[in-house]
């Protein structure tokens, strides 16, 4: 029988998008490796660091709140470091970190042996968006196509519902060919089948279209002010 805890806990989960099974699977295998040098997980904590260590990490991009900064400090010591401020919240804008990000990452892959961890606080929204960017960006591939293989490999991984948006606008940056009218987009693949929002997928294609690619736009046009919980990623 569940405790009052564990009801209160999965209730408080399932409001911001969540399981209480992804919890517990981020607990236990708190990164997944990705690629061969790039590695997407939760927040480490010092005692972490010889397991990084024996998995060959030498770089580590912290994304968390500008408040949180001082709890990964320590992995000034042992690795190369890179924080970006920025908050899980789906109008954040987490774009304007790519540049510097990509900097970094690709820095990084010019050194000899360098394996580079990307983490935020669960490794499931803003760590795992930075990584499906950088991947568009050194593979040339579209949004849905690189989200999919970076979920093969950690399976929980969930982008809010605004780096989404995001993530699509890149994709347009980079494949202008792919913004046409009345074709399914990546974002309305994703919030269709991923985030399992309940509407028909051309439908949310044509309200995305109006409202320039922003999904909680999209998502108020067709349901008003309350977008349904049971759509995933939405996280204030």
């Amino acid at each position: 029988m569940k405790s009052i805890f564990d009801k209160i806990t999965e209730r408080l989960l399932s409001f911001f998008g969540l399981d209480l099974d992804l919890t517990l699977d981020m607990a236990g295998q708190p990164f997944h490796r990705i690629t061969d040098t790039l590695y997407l997980g939760s927040r480490p904590d010092p005692q972490a660091v010889s397991t990084l260590k024996e998995a060959g990490i030498t770089h580590v991009v912290s994304c968390l709140s500008a408040s949180d900064r001082q709890k990964v400090a320590f992995l000034q010591r042992d690795f190369r470091a890179q924080f970006l401020a920025v908050n899980d919240g789906i109008h954040e804008d987490i774009a304007s970190t790519f540049p510097e990000f990509f900097d970094f990452a690709l820095s990084a892959r010019k050194e000899p042996s360098a394996r580079l961890l990307v983490h935020c606080e669960a490794g499931v929204s803003r760590s795992a968006t930075l990584v499906t960017a950088l991947l568009m960006k050194t593979e040339g591939l579209r949004f849905f196509e690189v989200f999919g293989r970076v979920r093969e490999q950690r399976a929980h991984v969930l982008p809010n519902i605004g780096f989404a948006s995001q993530l699509q606008r890149f994709e347009h940056e980079r494949h202008p060919e792919s913004r046409v009218d009345g074709a399914l987009s990546s974002l309305a693949r994703y919030l269709c089948e991923i985030c399992n929002a309940p509407v028909d997928a051309g439908l949310l294609q044509t309200m995305l279209e109006r409202n320039d690619y922003d999904a909680f736009k999209a998502l108020q046009a067709i349901f008003g002010e309350e977008i349904p919980r049971v759509v995933q990623g939405v996280r204030l």
